[in-house]
């Protein structure tokens, strides 16, 4: 799935990816009530290309708003050695729509790469949508 943005950014959006964030938000479910789930997208960005090969899930504290970071520098150290190519581009979350909460989150990972993209992935099902539930949304910087 490849889709341009205003800023003329390509994203290419693999589908392991999707799978993942299913997976995380279907075993979190089974597990508890419903909620949002969050975790990290990583790949590569070639010039104006950004291409998302895998995601891994993050623990985070919902009445906090927070994630854990040690668990996050852990991950993120174990996949560069294997894939050592392969970057951390954002985060990802379930849910309907953003939240202004999304912006801690978005903040807290500003220091990892300065404009991480948000995957947002609905989980609802929509009989009437054709395209996938799933909104890349990227840092948009305004000089005020």
């Amino acid at each position: 799935m490849a889709s341009s943005s205003s800023s003329g950014l390509t994203f290419k959006l693999h589908p392991l990816v999707i799978v993942n964030i299913s997976d995380h938000f279907t075993r979190v479910k089974s597990q508890s009530h419903p909620r949002r789930v969050v975790g990290c997208v990583i790949g590569v960005q070639c010039g104006r290309t950004v291409e998302i090969f895998n995601s891994f899930e993050l623990l985070y504290d919902d009445s906090a708003h927070s994630l854990d970071r040690a668990f996050l520098e852990k991950k993120q150290e174990l996949y560069k050695k294997v894939f050592p190519q392969f970057y951390i581009l954002g985060w990802y979350s379930t849910g309907s729509d953003a939240h202004e909460t999304d912006m801690i989150i978005h903040k807290s990972l500003m220091d990892i790469n300065e404009n991480p993209v948000y995957v947002l992935l609905n989980p609802s099902i929509n009989p009437a949508q054709k395209d996938l539930p799933v909104t890349i949304y990227e840092s948009e910087v305004s000089s005020c």
